[in-house]
């Protein structure tokens, strides 16, 4: 659901067909094609909480995959992730983390930092080396820590920030970020500027689109999360 490196694998492809039924014949194919995929996900820090916000559409290349993909996923109650790339890589880390996350709060009975599950995720991915072809948001708020934004890069690259883009349509997202985000925002406000960004994405990047998902995570309370279905007239009247 991101633009991410398209660099082809170091094998092929081997079609054996047969010529008669006793004899078989094999020939070298070309790798198949790496498709790139497309998303707008955003998160950004309010007073005591963190907004998150993603488009709701998958693609193939030039093709919509699908209309209703779900890209914001609950790790913990207080701790959510976004999803941008290669949708089976994506959600594996998913449930990696939530396996990774919830055994380290049985055993050590606490809840694990917003911080250690980026840097849990960020090990995953290093190790990796670029094997895992996603970009992914984390976001959520603890007493210790306060409310936090971390982006992590398919090779393992983490940043610290107050607020974030990922996917094909980010560079307008964060437009709207750069120019209406402050410090101490209100969860109305906050739920306003992560809405806009989104929009503004689905209105220029042809590879997001189709509603938008929202999740307000905040200190002592229920996450809350939305959904706005956007239809191309809502686009057009900017409502």
């Amino acid at each position: 659901m991101n633009h991410l490196p398209n660099e082809q694998p170091n094998f092929n492809f081997i079609e054996i067909t047969p010529d008669n039924v006793d004899d078989f014949k094999a020939k070298n194919i070309g790798a198949l094609p790496i498709l790139k995929t497309g998303t707008t996900t955003v998160a950004c820090k309010i007073k005591d909480g963190v907004i998150m916000a993603t488009d709701n559409r998958a693609t193939m290349g030039y093709f919509v995959a699908n209309k209703n993909a779900k890209k914001l996923h609950k790790i913990q109650d207080y701790l959510y992730m976004t999803i941008a790339g290669g949708v089976a890589d994506a959600i594996y880390l998913i449930e990696l983390l939530k396996a990774e996350t919830e055994i380290y709060n049985l055993k050590n009975d606490k809840p694990i930092g917003i911080g250690q599950s980026a840097r849990l995720l960020q090990n995953i991915l290093y190790n990796k080396k670029g094997f895992y072809q996603v970009g992914h948001l984390l976001g959520g708020v603890t007493d210790s820590e306060g409310p936090k934004v971390y982006n992590l890069g398919g090779y393992g690259s983490l940043m610290d920030n107050d607020y974030a883009s990922v996917g094909s349509g980010s560079v307008f997202a964060l437009g709207i970020l750069e120019t209406e985000w402050k410090e101490d925002l209100t969860l109305e406000e906050g739920l306003k500027v992560c809405t806009r960004a989104v929009r503004s994405a689905i209105i220029r990047d042809m590879a997001s689109g189709n509603g938008i998902d929202l999740v307000a995570i905040q200190k002592g309370k229920e996450p809350v999360e939305k959904r706005y279905e956007i239809s191309d007239q809502d686009l057009i009247e900017l409502k």
